[in-house]
């Protein structure tokens, strides 16, 4: 049996995606602004994706939403319209992110600080939460933007953004969230804490990867990298479209918002399974409070086992799973959420991570509690945790 449980980084399309996508993968269609049959038909479709983001991101009819091809596109875009319009202006000169921030965030972060622009990080607490109150510490009145995700993709750790929101409100600052592993995951209501702007990817929903979009709060400027026309479609990025992408990413957002629920209580109740399951082990450790994560998500500390060795042996027994101290291609690197967690010594190198989906089955799990167990003891047999463990007794 093949078990994938990394599904906070990619997963797998949904088969209802796949079908709202297909005709248009199929047959040409139309540009959106032409005035033709076909046309019409396109900014039908386009249309009815728009209404599914705005519904299940519970947006007001003024806000904008706009299509991107991902997380990526949209912080370097957002990254470097602060940059030209308030940073070389010299209108703003700081940015505030979460010290947990994509790649893409960290990047252009990196780029800014080149030129002149202070960064900020927030650091995360010993359960990988960013503190709202972390903010009076560096938030001034020339400070371009705050930015912190809803959730921690590894540790599953839910932020309070709520109250992040708040803040910058009381400050004028613009705030903006990442959600690409919030949504279906815990209720999301962008009236209800009111960001500024609101991005996410497919990639986390059971969409296609390449494909995101980015809510804009009514009063926000946003400045695109990707000009267009000046028509509704175009204003935020210029196409073409990826249609079938946007029409799969309506669908997408519209099942997880059905699927909340069943998130909430059946996905819960199988990971619940798998962590009481594994933390009776000896040397595994839940890191992040069952309280404070998505219902999807357990990272592990097993003492005496570096993680590498503990994916491989799960890898050869089906199971896929991640680490938040392995990178790709074998490069090992610290990462802030280990650090913050304020873990031993001992445990920064031995981090083994599950993410479920609305797919995983009682039966994977199973086998996952099974594989794990066995890896376990064939990796003790040669290591000397035991033999220190029985020596500590």
């Amino acid at each position: 049996m093949q078990v994938y449980l990394d599904n906070n980084r990619l997963t797998q399309v949904d088969p209802q995606v796949l079908a709202a996508m297909e005709p248009l993968l199929k047959e040409p269609y139309g540009d959106l602004h032409a005035l033709h049959a076909r046309g019409a038909s396109t900014r039908k479709e386009f249309l009815k994706a728009l209404e599914k983001l705005y519904a299940g991101l519970h947006a007001p009819e003024e806000s904008g939403i706009f299509f991107t091809s991902g997380t990526a596109e949209t912080h370097s875009t957002l990254l470097m319209g602060i940059y030209s319009s308030l940073i070389l202006t010299g209108r703003k000169n700081s940015l505030i992110l979460s010290e947990r921030c994509d790649p893409a965030m960290m990047e252009g972060a990196r780029f800014l600080e080149s030129q002149g622009c202070k960064v900020h990080f927030l650091p995360v607490n010993s359960e990988g939460i960013v503190s709202a109150e972390g903010l009076y510490d560096y938030l001034t009145p020339r400070t371009a933007l705050v930015s912190v995700p809803m959730v921690d993709p590894e540790s599953g750790a839910i932020n309070p953004v709520e109250e992040i929101a708040e803040i910058c409100r009381r400050y004028e600052v613009p705030f903006h969230t990442d959600a690409t592993h919030a949504i279906g995951k815990v209720p999301l209501d962008v009236q209800s804490f009111d960001p500024d702007l609101l991005s996410f990817g497919g990639e986390a929903i059971h969409a296609p990867a390449g494909i995101g979009a980015v809510y804009l709060k009514d009063n926000y400027e946003w400045m695109p990298t990707i000009f267009g026309d000046r028509n509704p479609w175009e204003r935020y990025r210029g196409g073409p479209l990826n249609l079938a992408g946007a029409v799969g990413l309506g669908k997408a957002i519209e099942l997880a918002s059905d699927a909340l629920e069943f998130e909430m209580e059946d996905t819960r109740e199988l990971r619940d399974r798998l962590e009481e399951e594994l933390r009776s082990l000896p040397g595994v450790t839940p890191l992040v409070s069952w309280g404070l994560r998505v219902p999807n998500t357990v990272l592990f500390a097993v003492e005496g086992i570096e993680s590498e060795l503990m994916l491989y042996e799960l890898n050869r027994g089906g199971v896929e799973a991640y680490s938040c101290t392995v990178q790709p291609f074998g490069n090992w690197q610290r990462r802030p959420v280990i650090e913050a967690l304020g873990l031993d010594p001992r445990l920064k190198h031995s981090t083994v991570g599950f993410a479920l989906s609305r797919f995983t089955t009682e039966e994977e799990i199973d086998h996952t509690i099974k594989t794990f167990r066995e890896s376990l003891e064939y990796l003790y047999s040669f290591s000397t945790y035991e033999e220190a463990r029985h020596e500590q007794k």
